[in-house]
């Protein structure tokens, strides 16, 4: 498209999450560390809240990636299902961790309490990540709570870490001894400092130079997305297109302002 104009060595803002264009902000490092302390401590589960765009399953796929080389973990990352009940729930995350279900809902409990103990007594930390956890209904969140009961006198014989929207706080908030039982981490949008760097990163990533995004057009870009990472980088990418078809070297806050008007930017 405008990568040969740019004399670009690829595009650099692409939805896709391709990690090599992943930019991490102080809060993401943040958020990723306490999680994974709270993983490799034992002490307890965290749900992670972010606004969709902002980076929540980046950081899930980062703590997947760097604990899958852990061989004293055993990692699960799923998206959250649709089932229509507690005991569907169970037998789809006892399938991922290959636990041998049963028809019985309480039998399948203590079937994944035993390898639970047993992977425990092997010196093996099972985790399970669960992404887009704002979809879980109120029974599967009480399985979740339920799960927290298996533990030894000092530390929990599995590590849950939920990821999800805001959606998900609401939930939490009416199973009060769920929530009081688990941590949190939130992140936010950026900042307009943090979205030039950003854009910035991707820039110079995909082998560009001259950084084209004039310091008006950054903060128009700012002030439309208000900061979410994903809506950055889908009007980046719409300005760049329009910029290379007027035959303009640089985007300005006018050509922001066009581009913003052809496509849908989500900015919840």
């Amino acid at each position: 498209m405008y990568a040969d104009y740019f004399k670009l060595a690829e595009m650099p803002f692409r939805i896709t999450p391709d990690p090599r264009f992943l930019w991490y902000s102080d809060q993401h490092q943040e958020a990723k560390q306490k999680i994974l302390y709270h993983i490799n401590q034992s002490v307890g589960p965290i749900y992670l809240l972010a606004h969709i765009g902002t980076g929540k399953t980046t950081i899930a796929r980062r703590i997947l990636e760097e604990l899958s080389t852990d061989k004293k973990k055993r990692v699960v990352f799923v998206f959250a299902p649709k089932l229509p009940t507690t005991n569907a729930f169970l037998r789809f995350v006892m399938d991922e961790f290959n636990v041998k279900t049963d028809r019985a809902y309480s039998k399948s409990l203590k079937n994944f309490e035993q390898f639970l103990l047993e992977q425990y007594r092997q010196g093996v930390s099972p985790v399970l990540l669960v992404d887009e956890a704002q979809n879980m209904t109120t029974d599967m969140l009480l399985l979740i709570q339920h799960l927290f009961n298996f533990s030894t006198n000092t530390e929990f014989l599995i590590q849950i870490v939920l990821f999800a929207q805001p959606e998900l706080q609401p939930k939490l908030d009416k199973l009060t001894s769920l929530k009081n039982r688990m941590s949190v981490s939130r992140l936010k949008p950026f900042d307009p400092l943090q979205t030039r760097d950003m854009l910035f990163f991707r820039w110079t990533v995909a082998g560009g130079k001259d950084f084209p995004f004039e310091e008006e057009a950054v903060q128009e870009i700012y002030r439309i997305t208000k900061g979410v990472p994903r809506s950055i980088v889908k009007l980046a990418n719409e300005c760049l297109i329009r910029t290379a078809v007027v035959g303009r070297t640089t985007v300005n806050k006018d050509i922001v302002i066009s581009s913003a008007s052809e496509i849908s930017v989500d900015t919840n």
